[in-house]
């Protein structure tokens, strides 16, 4: 069919009520990027609540010049429409349940090497999560071959994958002094990025996690309680899905601007899995019920990535229904109304990733993922999908198992 299948949030105008500093995020420390005056037309673009409370990340025209930033709500002033379809989107608030999106895993971006390549080994373990084995076998093969660009191309992998930035980077530098590739400079970039935007530091170690966070941002005593509920998640959805990593996960808990900062990710995001778990946080006592359930959601995404490649609707339907996320009647009800009109595309064709989606494209994805995963949780239980888990190749059969039950 070709009509127009996704749901859209349009951007909401508002008005300042009074004069007011543009801020680069929600707090009073944040850099004050412009001083916007009183009766200044707005469009709100998202949602935050802050430790002072909520403020929008907002458009405005100042002097012929487009800038972005963040208000707080309160000096606003519109006609509502903007949190009534906040409250529908379930998922701007960063402190609400938010959809996750799992980035393309860096080890993707480079083409597996030849069967006989001394770096095929160690690039296996990357992929099963498994970066210090692969730095082992890498140490010995670059003291054979110094001057290999793919050896150091994997090593950086590795070390980006060890969240040892310095290391990664100086790996990628060598590789491209050797040999220029498109995806090593890409990885590059992306190390350079987040070495650039991320302040975060502290280390705290759990049983099978490594939280990486801010000071300042998360105080130690939040970060023991977040390390204790991720070895705890661990565990959990181990037992379920059959978790087979024997090495410490790394987790990075980070205020919401250097979280999108450092991971380039959407403004709807709510956390990340790129072979670490990335999460904004705001400063709390305690972890919530809705960021245990952002943690076990990226988990599933780390422990499925242990497992095999799989398509977004798995990843991400699985990791909504295993981190106990609800899906929302009236969300349940336009999926079903739009499978009954034929006008949602096949499951494949929702590829690899909702992360370059908007927030309407992926609310309504990772709706039509939940329903899926229910549907294929309903038709097979817990013996079929360990099955699948274990047997990729049997997808296709699974995958059109579910999509004949939502009446394809």
């Amino acid at each position: 069919m070709a009509a127009p299948w996704w749901l859209g949030l349009a951007w909401t105008a508002a008005t300042l009520s009074v004069e007011a500093p543009l801020r680069s995020g929600c707090e009073t420390e944040d850099r004050e990027i412009a001083r916007l005056p009183a009766g200044q037309q707005v469009e709100i673009r998202s949602a935050i609540s802050g430790g002072a409370g909520r403020c929008y990340k907002i458009v405005a025209k100042l002097v012929g010049v487009e800038v972005s930033g963040y208000v707080p709500a309160s000096l606003l002033r519109g006609d509502g429409s903007f949190e009534q379809a906040r409250r529908r989107a379930q998922g701007f608030d960063a402190g609400a349940r938010n959809p996750s999106e799992v980035k393309v895993p860096a080890a993707s971006i480079l083409q597996p090497a030849q069967k006989d390549h001394p770096a095929r080994k160690a690039l296996e373990q990357i992929q099963a999560k498994q970066p210090a084995e692969a730095l082992r076998m890498l140490d010995v093969e670059l003291k054979k071959r110094p001057r290999n660009a793919y050896l150091w191309a994997v090593a950086g992998l590795a070390y980006f994958q060890s969240d040892e930035l310095e290391r990664a980077i100086l790996a990628f530098r060598e590789s491209l002094n050797l040999e220029p590739h498109p995806g090593v400079e890409q990885l590059l970039k992306r190390a350079l990025r987040e070495k650039e935007a991320d302040k975060g530091s502290e280390r705290m170690s759990g049983v099978r996690v490594v939280l990486r966070y801010e000071r300042g941002s998360v105080s130690a005593e939040l970060a023991r309680a977040m390390v204790e509920v991720l070895d705890q998640e661990y565990t959990r959805i181990s037992a379920q899905l059959g978790c087979r990593g024997t090495e410490r996960l790394t987790a990075i808990a980070q205020r919401r601007e250097t979280y999108l900062q450092s991971t380039a990710a959407a403004e709807w995001s709510g956390g990340m899995y790129d072979g670490r778990i990335h999460v904004p946080v705001m400063e709390a006592p305690k972890v919530t019920e809705a960021l245990r359930q952002v943690f076990a959601h990226e988990l599933v995404h780390a422990c499925l990535a242990e497992l095999g490649a799989w398509p977004a609707w798995l990843q991400e339907g699985l990791a909504q229904k295993f981190s106990g996320e609800t899906l929302d009647p009236e969300q349940r009800a336009v999926v079903l109304a739009l499978l009954k009109a034929r006008q949602l595309p096949r499951l494949a064709e929702l590829g690899t990733s909702f992360s370059r989606f908007s927030a309407g494209h992926a609310r309504l994805a990772y709706a039509y993922a939940y329903v899926a995963a229910e549907k294929l949780l309903e038709l097979n239980a817990n013996v079929g999908l360990w099955n699948l888990l274990r047997n990729p190749s049997e997808l296709s059969r699974y995958t059109a198992e579910v999509e004949k039950a939502l009446g394809f």
